[in-house]
Order: C-alpha cells, then structure tokens, then sequence
C-alpha cells in the first residue's frame, strides 16, 4: 500500500469519524481534511451537488467507477444494485458505504423490485441522515420490469428534487433502449443531466 492510499483511508476514517463530534473538535477535523486531501485526479468525474444525473450505458461500469471516486474523498454513499453486495469487491473496504441488494429474494439488506415505497423510503432516511450524500441506483431496468414506467419515473422525480434540497448527488445507470421514444424523452427531461463526458483534469 503506497503512501497515497493510506491518506486515503486516514481521510475515509477521519471524515467517518466527523459523526458525533462536538462542534470545535468537528471544525478542526475538517480543516485536517480539507488541507490533506488529494486533489481530484485526471480521469475524475465532475458532478456538482444537488444535481441528478443519467448514465446511458448498460453495464454499469461507470456508474461503479464514479462511486468508487466518491468514497475515496470520504463523502457517504448509497449503493442499491442489481449484483450481490456479496461479490463486490468493495464491500466492507469502506465504512461511508451502504449497499442494498436489488432481488426479489428475502434477506436481510434487500430491496424487492416492485417495491417502489421501501426503495424510495431507504434513499429518503439515507439522504436524510448525511452531509453531501451520492445516491447510486444500479437496476433501474428491474424496477420498471416490475412496476411500470410512470410508476418508476414518478419515483425518480421524488428522489431528484430531495437530493437537491439536501445538496447531493443522485446518480442512475439506464439503457435507454428499453425505452420507447415517448418515454425516452420523458426520462432525459426529467433527469436533466447526463453525466459529462468531459472529465477533470
């Protein structure tokens, strides 16, 4: 492990630690924080706070590798994907991240597909409960199978204008294949902002 990624982990440790402080000993911390961390990369993802945003793909992988971003700067992150939080590579490497497994099974940390109200009330609590939260929604595909479009989008709608209340970052990996063109355009509208192809440097 080379020296950048134990300040890293001191910095994911220290950011988790914020929780709970009193406010002098917060205050100190985060200029800790502020002064030590590492500048973004090149090949970083720029996402502005209170923003939603799409991701035209369909495997996924970018929206995993924006997450992966996110919790190296320390900042808490909800992760609710259609892959077995068991087979990811990061579970349990970061304490500033929740997963939630996307499945119809019934086990403890699972969401069902069509349960729209369980997932929306998750995400709610989530965003509730942090400062500067990202949202990942891996699976989107699955809940529209099981629900319906209008349904779905009437969700995300819901989630967008929290996370801009609350000054987070609410990201959705899509097809948009699946689609019909009238919803296509309904979803694009809605979700306004596609994740920049332009990235830091």
């Amino acid at each position: 492990m080379d020296c950048q990624e134990k300040l890293r982990l001191i910095l994911r440790d220290l950011s988790h630690a914020l929780q709970g402080s009193d406010a002098e000993l917060r205050g100190e911390i985060e200029e800790i924080i502020k002064k030590y961390r590492p500048k973004r990369r090149r090949g970083d993802f720029e996402l502005k706070r209170g923003n939603t945003y799409y991701i035209d793909e369909k495997s996924g992988k970018l929206g995993y590798k924006i997450l992966v971003q996110i919790l190296e700067r320390g900042l808490p992150a909800l992760y609710i994907t259609r892959m077995n939080p068991d087979t990811l590579e990061i579970s349990g490497l970061y304490k500033n991240l929740t997963v939630y497994w996307l499945t119809s099974l019934k086990r403890k940390g699972s969401i069902a597909p069509n349960d729209l109200t369980k997932i929306y009330t998750i995400i709610n609590d989530f965003v509730k409960e942090n400062e500067n939260p990202l949202v990942l929604l891996d699976g989107i595909e699955t809940i529209i199978t099981n629900t319906d479009f209008k349904r779905t989008l009437n969700m995300l709608q819901r989630i967008r204008d929290l996370i801009s209340q609350k000054r987070g970052i609410f990201l959705v990996p899509i097809n948009l294949e699946i689609l019909e063109i009238r919803e296509r355009a309904l979803f694009e509208k809605e979700m306004m902002n596609k994740v920049p192809g332009k990235r830091a440097i």
